[in-house]
């Protein structure tokens, strides 16, 4: 994948910013969920680059904000070396790269001839992309966090896990979702850039 230095720049830029918004949405909401998880745009910055420039785009700036993320501390409940490594990866290494996945409907955004064939494909990349972070969340929550279930719990873990995940989740996915709209309708050179050619766009997909 041949990167130019403008692109190259935006990623770096993006996976930093994605992580400023995390913790500060973090900090404001941790009272609501002891367990992790918060309410906000974080996952904006990589749904736009994800959009402007693609999934391999969003992949790497989501790569960066997992890492700096593993930078800024881990909270690890797994009781072996494959566990730890597994709930590593769910709920630090791959939950924020999955919102890149939103990238898969660039072409179809960019292409697309009306504002509410943008709008359709813009909610269907979103809630993609959210949708599949939830998944991660709610893995590692059956798996690891299983004692946080209150006992007597109707559906046990499962469902704990499900509800507790989707009370941050499917808040950020109409939150970011309805951003996304307005920022297409009113700055829709921030997802549809115009930098001088197509070959750079090519060179990322």
């Amino acid at each position: 994948m041949k990167l130019n230095n403008k692109i190259v720049a935006e990623i770096a830029i993006i996976g930093a910013l994605a992580f400023a918004l995390d913790m500060l949405q973090g900090g404001i909401t941790r009272g609501l969920f002891p367990n992790g998880g918060s309410i906000g745009i974080a996952m904006l910055p990589i749904l736009i680059i994800s959009i402007r420039r693609g999934f391999k785009a969003g992949l790497l700036s989501g790569l960066i904000l997992s890492f700096l993320q593993l930078l800024g501390g881990l909270y690890l409940s797994a009781n072996s070396w494959y566990m730890m490594i597994l709930q590593l990866l769910l709920d630090y290494i791959i939950a924020y790269p999955l919102v890149a996945c939103a990238g898969l409907f660039k072409n179809k955004y960019q292409k697309a001839q009306t504002q509410k064939q943008k709008i359709t494909f813009l909610i269907i990349a979103v809630v993609l992309g959210g949708l599949l972070k939830l998944l991660s969340h709610y893995l590692a929550g059956v798996i690891f966090w299983s004692s946080s279930c209150p006992e007597g719990y109707i559906g046990g873990p499962m469902v704990y896990s499900l509800i507790y995940n989707g009370g941050f989740m499917i808040p950020n996915i109409i939150i970011n979702a309805i951003i996304l709209i307005i920022i297409s309708m009113k700055f829709s050179e921030i997802l549809s850039p115009n930098d001088g050619g197509v070959k750079n766009e090519e060179q990322i997909n």
